[in-house]
């Protein structure tokens, strides 16, 4: 049955360049979108930038830039031109700064605020302005801000509440009884350990009106908090198009999965519902926490430890497809992974070049040179590869890498499958190789559709190469179908002088 499939990226804070976390989010996101994409599913695939912080301000003034507008509008260009190169297919490109966001956090407030959730009082606590967030005792250390460990600065100021406090218990219950709303589970268990071990505070959720932000409704003296406003976003896109023209006839909250980093899981998974359950809206069905890419020495990639990698070297050097494969093979799913340059190019030339590649244009070559382009269906079929079963419970679990190590005993056992056979050596048996060939064929098909959603460039072309005639539902139900067959060149080159 059709379902609507909903996925979000988390909205990129457009102070500066992207880097490798950025692109490995958008790459998961859209690994999801295409594999529901295939699944018949009717997909909106949303991904943005968050633009109304006050650290915004802050960085356009260093950069020297004619103004903030001036200056995050540059650096918008720059995440916009990264979902470009990576092919990301979203369906939509939200910036809190457009004038359909502001109309929806008006709504949003107000509908709070009606709910008796919303309320003006004086707040003091310590401030870390990277983060555009307070800290309690609790959280920091010695004063420092747990993320950056850079000192907190005390704030004293009047402003306005969400009564956070008040949705603690039923937070604290909806996240023991739905398993499933947060991945990983580790996640899920550090923040139920936080809600039954510390009493919530209220949200402070505006700050003084410096120039920039959405104002607060009835109060321009004061600007809605950033995260505040970002939360919202996912809403916004559902409402309104990027014409600002009303389409929530289409019914597309609430979010299927939104697709986070694990330092704003708590605005996620904690906040953002209790905002949702204030305004009577229904919650995302699953909040999905990936993990961090680490560099080669399995260290936080920093410009200061020089293990760095930027998006773009990546791309430079390598098939963006093998770039995808890597990060959604390498990383584990939920958890953190270390990305190398080198190890890449063992992948690619391992495992995308030598035994995927290799083994489509054997089959592709063996068949054209005994059985020409047009194959029919063979009465006799060795064997059907067993792998979809387990490969779309994992892609369901949100564990892609499992899916990928499932999908490649397929590539395996059918590469063992040729060598054994040596449909080389059977010239004079026809019906032989008519059989083999159609084995091969038949599944390397499968594997194909299969990673359609890790590396849909190349899997696209080598669909095209094997001509099969069939839908994705024959092709996973391994039904029997004609091929129309084309010659090509490998779609992975080894690399030769492997990159360091």
């Amino acid at each position: 049955m059709k379902q609507k499939f909903f996925i979000t990226t988390a909205i990129d804070y457009p102070n500066g360049a992207p880097h490798l976390g950025h692109a490995y989010e958008k790459i998961v996101s859209d690994c999801y979108a295409r594999w529901n994409h295939l699944l018949g599913n009717e997909v909106f695939f949303l991904t943005g930038t968050d633009e109304n912080g006050q650290k915004l301000s802050k960085a356009a003034e260093v950069a020297g830039a004619v103004s903030t507008q001036v200056y995050v509008d540059e650096n918008v260009e720059k995440f916009k031109n990264l979902c470009a190169q990576l092919h990301i297919g979203n369906h939509d490109f939200i910036r809190t700064t457009e004038k359909r966001h502001h109309q929806i956090v008006a709504w949003f407030w107000k509908k709070l605020q009606d709910n008796g959730d919303i309320y003006l009082d004086r707040y003091s606590g310590h401030y870390c302005l990277a983060c555009e967030a307070f800290y309690t005792e609790t959280q920091s250390k010695n004063g420092k801000c747990p993320v950056h460990e850079t000192e907190l600065t005390y704030m004293e100021e009047n402003g306005y509440f969400f009564r956070l406090s008040k949705y603690q218990d039923w937070i604290t219950e909806h996240l023991k009884n739905n398993i499933d709303f947060l991945f990983p589970s580790n996640i899920r268990s550090e923040l139920l350990s936080r809600l039954q071990g510390e009493k919530l505070l209220d949200l402070s959720i505006s700050r003084p009106n410096q120039g920039w932000g959405i104002p607060v409704p009835e109060d321009q003296k004061m600007v809605v908090y950033t995260w505040f406003d970002a939360l919202i976003n996912y809403y916004t896109a559902t409402q309104l198009d990027a014409h600002g023209q009303d389409i929530s006839e289409k019914n597309l909250w609430p979010a299927s999965v939104h697709v986070i980093g694990k330092d704003i899981s708590w605005f996620h998974a904690v906040i953002w519902p209790a905002m949702l359950k204030s305004a009577g809206l229904e919650l995302p069905k699953q909040v999905y926490v990936h993990g961090m890419v680490l560099g080669s020495d399995g260290k936080r990639m920093s410009k200061s430890a020089g293990n760095g990698v930027s998006p773009e070297d990546c791309l430079a050097q390598f098939h963006l497809d093998s770039f995808r494969y890597y990060l959604l093979k390498v990383i584990p799913s939920g958890q953190d992974g270390a990305f190398s340059l080198e190890d890449l190019a063992k992948t690619h030339n391992n495992e995308l070049a030598n035994e995927y590649g290799n083994l489509l244009m054997r089959v592709i070559k063996l068949s054209l040179r005994s059985l020409g382009s047009q194959i029919t269906p063979s009465e006799k079929i060795d064997f059907k590869l067993d792998i979809y079963p387990q490969f779309k419970q994992e892609m369901q679990q949100r564990e892609h890498h499992k899916a990928l190590l499932t999908l490649w005993t397929g590539v395996r056992q059918l590469n063992a499958y040729i060598n054994q056979m040596e449909p080389w050596k059977m010239k004079d048996d026809l019906i032989g190789i008519q059989r083999v060939m159609y084995t091969a064929l038949l599944n390397i098909q499968l594997i194909t559709q299969l990673l359609v959603p890790f590396i849909p460039e190349s899997a696209d072309k080598a669909l095209k190469l094997l001509g099969g005639q069939g839908d994705f539902e024959s092709t996973v139900n391994m039904k029997t179908i004609a091929f129309n067959i084309q010659d090509g060149s490998p779609l992975f080159p080894r690399i030769e002088k492997e990159k360091k």
